[in-house]
């Protein structure tokens, strides 16, 4: 058997597995999301069959494109695993939890020294670019008493930076701001005026525009350097 399908295998146990962690993390009083857990069973096994699939795709991508090196593939799996399970976490809660990106950020920054494919300074820059772009929007959130910008998505960015390094942080964070301005337009369409009130999870943009990133953030940055 290819080792791509082994791989993709694996990838699926461990997206089974992640749905585990996406649904013991316990909601936050006062926040009301969609309910994807209970009382809607179609909904919850949509997206357990959805997490598992996503899983094993990412585990195939990163054998084909990393498969050479692998220390190189294991890392890129292993937070590609994270991102997947943080963006199903805030889809389903509207907050992303510290219990999952402290460890996952004591990890990435761990690693460095034995990542082929990322400098240290490029890690620790990447996760302080990362801190600092959207920290003035939770700050002024805060004094505003108004949801600018949640600080797991500060702490989310901070992940992405050390994991994806300066330049591919830069990629991630404009796909993920693209993205997720394209939802907010789509639900402000969508629902109205109303849904000026509601909570829209910025997470899943976040964790989309860093698995893109981090799987092809090198081309895109080149193919821009040579376009702009």
């Amino acid at each position: 058997m290819p080792t791509v399908l082994v791989v993709t295998a694996l990838g699926l146990l461990v997206g089974a597995l992640s749905n585990v962690a996406i649904e013991r993390t316990p909601p936050v009083e006062g926040l009301v999301p969609p309910s994807f857990r209970h009382g809607v069973p179609l909904l919850v096994q949509a997206r357990r069959i959805a997490v598992a699939a996503i899983a094993a795709l990412l585990f195939g991508l990163a054998w084909s494109r990393f498969g050479d090196s692998p220390a190189e593939f294991a890392a890129v799996a292993a937070f590609a695993t994270v991102f997947l399970v943080l963006a199903f976490v805030d889809l389903e809660t509207l907050y992303l939890p510290d219990v999952i990106i402290y460890p996952a950020f004591i990890v990435a920054i761990a690693v460095l020294p034995f990542r082929p494919d990322l400098a240290i300074w490029e890690g620790l820059v990447g996760a302080a670019v990362g801190l600092a772009v959207f920290f003035p929007f939770a700050w002024i959130g805060d004094r505003l008493g108004r949801d600018v910008m949640g600080w797991g998505d500060v702490k989310f960015t901070a992940l992405i930076g050390a994991v994806l390094g300066i330049q591919l942080l830069l990629v991630g964070v404009y796909l993920g701001v693209l993205m997720g301005g394209v939802v907010a337009i789509i639900t402000l369409m969508a629902r109205g005026f109303g849904a000026r009130q509601t909570l829209i999870p910025y997470g899943p943009s976040l964790a989309v525009g860093g698995l893109i990133s981090l799987y092809a953030g090198s081309a895109i940055a080149d193919w821009a350097s040579r376009t702009l």
